[in-house]
């Protein structure tokens, strides 16, 4: 046995005097009572309130001992031996005293406390009490250990006595916190999905008594208390067998069918050790985490997945090429990669709604995967551009097929509310391991590709080619180039003559920005909004461009007394900028300009592309005075429908490029086309004239003004300042190419 903590042999409490305790054991036989409830006790490790009781009521030599647990305005009493459990009042109890005081209570005879007269314990004949505080985890008194006897004891408790029923306290306080922690864990595993296990190399996998119900363990009626063991799974067991118990098991998840249904299981556990050290199993928590791993695979999927049409995303997409790299450094299977945008897809969706845009979006992706091979991955990867990795092509023949099947599908017609639409698509092509040694030079010139693809007339597919990735190197050196020129203040602004054809009168002057290089060379970048495209040195030099311009048209005003129009070439990355209209009107407003002297110049390709946002930002401008002019006119294919709908006022027809257009008299083709724009009430403006000759045809054409050809030398504010003082210039014929100014 081992030796308990308490005083035994000669430290033991003496027995009372004679007398004093009626009936009360020997000594003796008191202290066995006592060291065998401590045996029990201490080699049991577990012991109920009533034993407890019993011992604090042989170590004080007491008729009655009891736990007191206080259950707000009631207490139990749990009385030792037979004595069963009583429910007081917490008020009438004297453990209420032991609360109030914070500390242990002794009342050696009752009869002479007379705040205690009417007390039910002298009515039952008792005198003394001693109760001891038992306190939780946080120091709160929660119940007392209590003795009680008929004869009163004038010096109370002994000290020894006392020590030890403190110390009884301090065990009885731990059974209390323990049963407390125990109902906590059992309430919580009542409502939890959890479920508590045992596994044993022998019997197997053991399901402690609880009242979860699982999907893994066998039937159990509700009454049933016994272990339930529980046939595992070859997963589970497999799982175990090859797990380390030095390790803790940490939410470990296999898959096991039950029922029919295939389950996901996660397990959480410890090792167990015998007193040997010998390994016994594993004790710990299991749970069904089927729903969770299913929104798990959903979450993935969706991260990889564009909701819209089930195509891989952005993200699915990279992986794909990712994978194909390795496959080809694995084994050199080649692949093909395509990048594909849609034509006219953003004026569908604008004119027709997102709805609309959806369901066609939906329906060119079926069309897609009819196209290609099983083993490609289609994605989208944002708005209305797609992508295609397709490792079964091979060879060019096979790609440029696969590639015109493509724009055949998508530019055929699709029915999308009662409504028959048609979009195109442009395509760029890069071949692995051909076009580009990582994923992303290999994505950057399908890119490119496209890019070239669209810049010719889209509805085509391209090829990269290596002079693709040389321009853009070039377009780079030349977006720093100016970046660096406004910095360094090498930018300055070059005028064209703008003259009547009526009687040759200066009426204005077209603005292009000139760039003084370091070599000491100067290039007009009249036609770098081409070049640039819709990036933002695009925007940031148009916007530095008209700014400077309507500042230097401040200074003409005031040297001719009459108003003179500036006409300023606009960007396509300033029309596409929502706020354009209002930076137009500030500039305006800096510059002390009237709207009407101001006009704005749109490209050919830039009317075709027009959005519905930009044409409202253009009704805007035209709301505010501000004149929309139109360059090339009669370079390409221009309809009445697109002059109207970006409210042109004025178009700028010239003779060479309307001869280029077609094999035709470009006399003749002028004539007409001056005719349909006066027709529709806009004004005509012989662009680039370069004679006389040219000059009197677009005048009898019905073109009322004239700008001198782009060869001609650009005039510096200053010299125009002169000219416009003078008001002596002429054209003669030819005029003469020179430098740019």
């Amino acid at each position: 046995m081992k030796r308990h903590p308490f005083p035994t042999d000669d430290k033991s409490p003496q027995a009372p005097a004679a007398g004093t305790a009626a009936g009360r054991p020997a000594e003796t036989s008191q202290n066995g009572r006592v060291q065998s409830l401590l045996a029990a006790l201490e080699d049991q490790g577990d012991i109920d309130l009533k034993a407890l009781a019993e011992l604090a009521r042989g170590i004080a030599g007491c008729a009655r001992g009891f736990v007191a647990i206080l259950e707000g305005a009631q207490t139990i009493v749990v009385n030792a031996g037979a004595g069963g459990t009583l429910v007081l009042n917490t008020s009438e109890t004297l453990c209420s005293h032991v609360v109030r005081q914070g500390k242990p209570v002794e009342y050696p005879d009752l009869r002479l406390e007379p705040h205690l007269a009417d007390h039910p314990s002298l009515a039952a004949g008792l005198c003394f009490y001693a109760g001891f505080p038992l306190r939780d985890v946080d120091g709160d008194i929660i119940a007392s250990l209590c003795v009680q006897d008929h004869a009163p004891r004038p010096g109370g408790l002994d000290d020894g006595t006392r020590a030890m029923l403190s110390h009884l306290g301090l065990i009885a306080s731990r059974v209390l916190i323990t049963r407390n922690h125990t109902t906590w864990l059992r309430d919580f595993l009542d409502i939890a999905s959890d479920w508590v296990w045992e596994h044993d190399p022998v019997h197997g996998i053991t399901f402690l008594p609880t009242e979860v119900n699982t999907p893994a363990r066998k039937a159990q009626s509700e009454g049933d208390a016994e272990p339930l063991t529980y046939e595992a799974s070859p997963e589970l067991l497999a799982l175990l067998a090859n797990h380390d118990p030095a390790q803790p098991l940490r939410d470990r998840r296999y898959q096991t069918m039950h029922r029919g249904q295939m389950h996901s299981i996660s397990i959480t556990a410890r090792a167990r050790y015998g007193r040997d050290g010998s390994f016994l199993g594993y004790r710990g928590i299991c749970r069904d985490v089927t729903v969770e791993e299913e929104s798990r695979r959903q979450m993935e999927y969706l991260a990889r997945h564009d909701p819209l049409t089930g195509l891989a995303n952005r993200i699915g997409f990279k992986s794909a090429v990712d994978a194909a790299f390795s496959e080809w450094q694995d084994s050199g299977d080649p692949a093909t990669l395509l990048l594909l945008d849609l034509d006219n897809f953003k004026v569908i969706n604008d004119t027709y709604g997102h709805a609309a845009g959806d369901e066609l979006l939906k329906v060119l992706a079926g069309r897609l995967q009819a196209c290609v091979s099983s083993d490609a991955t289609i994605a989208r990867l944002g708005g209305d551009e797609f992508a295609i990795l397709d490792p079964a092509l091979r060879s060019d023949l096979g790609i440029e097929d696969c590639a015109a099947t493509l724009v055949r599908a998508l530019s055929d017609p699709v029915h999308v509310d009662g409504r028959s639409v048609s979009c195109g698509v442009s395509i760029g092509i890069a071949l692995l391991p051909r076009d580009g040694g990582t994923p992303d030079q290999l994505l950057g010139n399908a890119d490119l590709a496209l890019y070239a693809a669209k810049s010719e007339g889209r509805g085509r597919f391209k090829q990269f080619q290596l002079p693709m990735r040389e321009r853009i190197d070039n377009l780079d050196r030349l977006k720093r180039g100016v970046l660096r020129a406004r910095q360094d203040g090498a930018l300055d602004i070059g005028l064209r003559e703008i003259r009547s054809l009526a009687d040759n009168s200066l009426i204005g002057a077209h603005a292009v920005a000139v760039w003084n290089r370091p070599d000491g060379s100067r290039r007009v970048l009249d036609q770098l909004h081409d070049e640039l495209g819709s990036s933002r040195e695009a925007l940031d030099l148009g916007c530095w461009l008209l700014e400077e311009s309507a500042m230097l048209a401040r200074a003409w005003q005031a040297v001719a007394r009459r108003p003179l129009r500036l006409r300023v070439g606009l960007a396509p990355a300033q029309l596409a900028e929502p706020g354009l209209p209002m930076r137009v009107r500030a500039i305006l407003a800096r510059a002390t300009l009237a709207p009407e002297t101001l006009q704005i110049d749109l490209s050919a390709g830039m009317l075709a592309a027009l959005t519905p946002d930009m044409q409202a930002s253009l009704r805007q401008m035209k709301a505010d005075g501000v004149r929309i002019g139109l360059t090339g006119y009669g370079r390409g294919a221009t309809t009445a429908a697109q002059l109207l709908a970006a409210g042109v006022d004025r178009v700028g027809l010239n003779l060479t490029s309307a001869g280029q257009t077609v094999d035709s008299d470009p006399h003749r083709l002028a004539q007409a086309l001056a005719r349909l724009a006066l027709d529709l009430g806009i004004a005509v403006s012989a662009d680039g004239v370069t004679s006389r000759a040219e000059e009197r045809t677009l005048a009898l054409a019905g073109a009322d003004e004239f700008l001198l050809a782009t060869t001609a030398p650009l005039k510096p504010q200053a010299a125009f300042l002169r000219l416009l003082s003078r008001q002596d210039g002429g054209l003669d014929a030819p005029v003469a190419t020179a430098s740019a100014m």
